[in-house]
């Protein structure tokens, strides 16, 4: 049989679609979240998107893989303190990150620290450790579907809620994990029916031994301008 131009293509996608599912069906769960810590993990930052977007402000992100104490925890999660900054010196936020198996792939809950101070710095530790004491409830969760060059998760159109920038808003969050990059989005709904938020684009970057500076916290004026761009009625 001879197929036509629309056949051959048809024909192509078909295999294409087929053969990513069989390929991401060849990750158990539990090598599932193996993978995305890994990916996860490391220094990034987005310098490229800030040099296209003057609007957008340098954030470096470090994450680290971390040991647990102090509760008892799920022997196949997985743990991992991040921190960002913004310009590389001003704190943006700190947060404890849990990757767990489901029987669709990847459970990822993300916990505020109820003391921030005595997590920051977790990473220039020898071996990173999280106090699970320390992980403020409740935390803000999404599933994460795993296709062969990336993990994708929303909690889209619920959110969880949050008390920044306002007590009674909520945040809907959405992230993408590849190899290299890390693109995050959360968008806040205040209860003025304001919403603002921006997809910050993260590329892993080489690491380095120098110090990341005094560490400041996240001025009101800088929180304003990121505000004032994206708020939206």
């Amino acid at each position: 049989m001879k197929l036509g131009k629309g056949s051959v293509l048809t024909a192509l996608f078909t295999s294409v679609i087929f053969s990513s599912q069989v390929q991401a069906a060849t990750l158990s769960p539990g090598e599932q979240v193996d993978r995305v810590v890994s990916w996860f993990t490391g220094s990034f930052n987005n310098s490229q998107q800030a040099s296209t977007e003057p609007e957008v402000p340098f954030i470096t992100m470090e994450n680290c893989a971390a040991n647990t104490f102090g509760g008892v925890v799920d022997l196949d999660s997985q743990y991992v303190h991040l921190e960002q900054y913004i310009g590389g010196v001003s704190l943006l936020r700190s947060a404890g990150y849990e990757f767990s198996p489901i029987s669709s792939g990847v459970s990822l809950q993300v916990y505020s620290y109820s003391d921030r101070d005595a997590a920051i710095g977790t990473c220039d530790n020898a071996n990173p450790n999280i106090n699970l004491s320390n992980l403020a409830n409740p935390s803000c969760d999404l599933e994460l579907a795993y296709e062969p060059e990336r993990f994708f998760g929303t909690n889209s159109p619920t959110g969880c809620p949050s008390s920044f920038p306002a007590p009674g808003s909520s945040v809907v969050s959405t992230v993408e994990i590849t190899a290299n990059e890390v693109n995050a989005l959360d968008q806040f709904f205040l209860p003025d029916s304001s919403v603002f938020g921006t997809e910050i684009e993260f590329q892993r970057v080489a690491t380095t031994n120098e110090p990341i500076g005094a560490i400041a916290l996240l001025t009101l004026g800088v929180t304003g301008l990121i505000k004032s761009r994206y708020v939206k009625k």
